[in-house]
């Protein structure tokens, strides 16, 4: 009887069955067809081998071996990660891609000069990739299959300011706000600071759950965050990984699986950007960026509030929003404001301190409706709300910084909701996913001790006691003696 060949295809559907399954609410129509074509190409190569070497079992096999070098590549090299021989690391991509093309060479070879006819060989490889496949189609289908593992929606609001600062400088009161956070069991520390004044180190940070002081912006930052410890564990733990526009161009991550509103730029290039920024064609490439982050930033809150009813999990939602930093693009009730052209680059938005409360008012209400979608349509989640460094908005933006504006520059809104976690003692940005992952993962991380760092030529100062003992509205010599 003629062996029915299965398996080579089902190995090329798999990674695109995978991701199928965690996102099947948001799988278009062209998604299927890619799947279908990637299933024809292993289908043809299959045919074309057959047809050299006149045998379908050897050449089921030849293709079985080429698809999973070509499709888990990544799978394995990930696994062999911190493997050295000979000093060497096992997972370097040269290294392991001449060893994969040598197994290859090699297997081949063997197949096509062995007498044996594979059947067995061919049943046993069905019959497993079968069962592997329906085997995650179930982790899918039975209910509650998810239910020990939380959703978790990490939300930045970028330069939101607690309200100490927000009472003192700016003469806001957010208690509204902050009783809401309350009474949907947000736990909110009574002063919390931002380990670092700038977002790259800020995020590094949070994601990677240390104090990554060595002062390097590009090289050491964006690296760390490219690869950051807290996505990893996730990816690990079968989370579906969704991230939205920040309109950072530096922030890239490796483990996401879903990219939200990066579809509203049709210019994508920063090199592009600092060439025609100081053109004759200035004020328009201004108003195409303000129409863009305006985009993105109501893309990000709409699609906020539409996750928490989408029921494929576990998931993990990193959004850091572009508000209320500034320039200042909206009302407090979100109506568009068309910002001065110095505004875009900063030099004149410092002093608009109107423009900064307005622009909070509208991020606070959107994050709010947001807020009550998770609450109501998803009450086991985890939801972490930050601004991730205070702001410098009416300050005199200089390099050299008063205590006050450092004080100012480190103060932020963080609030955390963590169900069934009581002891929240030790909780601050760098320990929000050491306590997430020693409650829910069963891990064993140590609870680090609070240090906060400003840049004092070009190095990490640590200012963290004199930060904790400083008043905001005393009067008194800055941190380095300058009043």
């Amino acid at each position: 009887m003629k062996n029915f060949i299965l398996f080579p295809f089902l190995l090329a559907f798999f990674p695109s069955w995978i991701l199928i399954l965690k996102n099947y609410d948001e799988v278009i129509f062209q998604d299927i067809l890619i799947s279908l074509a990637i299933i024809s190409i292993s289908v043809i190569v299959w045919i074309v081998i057959t047809k050299i070497i006149k045998n379908e079992n050897k050449a089921a096999l030849i293709t079985g071996v080429g698809v999973g070098f070509f499709f888990y590549f990544g799978y394995v090299q990930d696994a062999l990660d911190g493997i050295m021989i000979f000093n060497i690391p096992i997972n370097k991509t040269s290294i392991l891609l001449i060893i994969s093309i040598l197994i290859f060479i090699i297997s081949t070879i063997y197949f096509v000069k062995s007498r044996k006819s594979f059947e067995s060989t061919i049943k046993i490889a069905n019959v497993i990739t079968i069962t592997l496949i329906l085997v995650v189609a179930l982790q899918f289908v039975i209910p509650g299959a998810y239910a020990e593992k939380p959703n978790v929606y990490h939300i930045i609001l970028d330069e939101y300011t607690d309200n100490e600062i927000l009472l003192k400088k700016f003469s806001y009161d957010n208690e509204k706000f902050l009783e809401f956070l309350n009474k949907n069991g947000f736990y909110m520390p009574d002063k919390s600071f931002s380990t670092f004044s700038s977002t790259p180190h800020e995020l590094n940070s949070i994601l990677n759950m240390d104090y990554p002081i060595k002062k390097g912006w590009v090289s050491d930052s964006y690296q760390a965050l490219k690869n950051n410890k807290v996505m990893s564990v996730f990816s690990d733990q079968d989370y579906s990984i969704i991230e939205t526009n920040s309109m950072m161009r530096w922030k890239n991550f490796s483990d996401v699986d879903t990219k939200l509103c990066y579809d509203t730029n049709f210019i994508n290039s920063e090199f592009l950007d600092q060439v025609l920024g100081k053109s004759i064609i200035r004020y328009f490439l201004e108003q195409h960026h303000n129409d863009t982050r305006r985009d993105t930033i109501r893309c990000t809150f709409n699609e906020l509030s539409e996750l928490p009813s989408q029921s494929s999990g576990p998931k993990y939602v990193f959004s850091h929003l572009y508000v209320p930093h500034p320039p200042f693009l909206f009302g407090p009730n979100g109506e568009n404001i068309i910002p001065d052209h110095r505004e875009i680059s900063g030099l004149q938005s410092w002093e608009n301190t109107q423009g900064y409360i307005n622009q909070l008012i509208y991020a606070t209400n959107q994050a709010s409706i947001v807020i009550k979608n998770i609450v109501k349509n998803d009450p086991n989640a985890i939801i972490i709300l930050q601004g991730d460094t205070g702001t410098l908005t009416g300050t005199f933006h200089t390099s050299t910084k008063t205590m006050k504006q450092i004080y100012q520059s480190h103060s932020i809104l963080y609030a955390v909701r963590i169900p069934d976690v009581n002891n929240l003692e030790s909780v601050m940005p760098v320990n929000t996913y050491r306590i997430i992952f020693n409650n829910y993962f069963n891990m064993d991380y140590e609870y680090l001790e609070q240090h906060i760092y400003t840049d004092q030529n070009d190095v990490w100062v640590e200012i963290t006691e004199k930060l904790r003992e400083y008043r905001f509205d005393q009067v008194a010599p800055d941190l380095f003696g300058i009043v």
